[in-house]
């Protein structure tokens, strides 16, 4: 599908190409991404510490999957998980606290309290059951470490 597509030097027109050759397998990658954030729910269900921010997967494809920790505990969870290998992420900060918003700034508790305490779990169409399991063990242990460094 991309030959159909003259991409030359357009980085818009790339990403049209690319998009549209993602498009052929948007189902597969949607039917894998809601089975993960599933499998991340499940997993997640008996881990103290940890609340995942629901997604509706019957009616949406979740692009991330985001959890809450403590705020006290959140970088040394993520320093800790980054240490045995697993790619978690702290989105987003929030818009307010971002450079380019700057002459906007001002004091907004709720959402700086909640972007304190989200961290993101490794989410794509290529994570197995199996290594999500094992992020959910590794966060588990974490958040183990944390309260006992309190």
């Amino acid at each position: 599908m991309c030959r159909d597509v003259d991409v030359g030097r357009e980085p818009g027109r790339r990403n049209a190409a690319v998009g549209l050759a993602q498009l052929a397998h948007f189902d597969q990658a949607q039917n894998k991404r809601k089975a993960l954030w599933r499998t991340y729910a499940d997993a997640l269900a008996g881990i103290d510490g940890a609340t995942l921010i629901d997604v509706d997967v019957d009616r949406s494809v979740p692009h991330l999957c985001v959890v809450l920790v403590a705020a006290r505990d959140r970088d040394h969870v993520f320093r800790a998980l980054r240490r045995q290998g697993v790619g978690v992420g702290a989105h987003y900060p929030p818009n307010h606290l971002q450079p380019a918003f700057a002459a906007w700034r001002r004091d907004l508790p709720v959402p700086e309290a909640a972007g304190a305490e989200l961290l993101t779990l490794p989410f794509h169409q290529h994570v197995t059951d199996a290594e999500a399991r094992r992020v959910v063990s590794a966060l588990d242990t974490a958040l183990g470490q944390a309260r006992a460094a309190r």
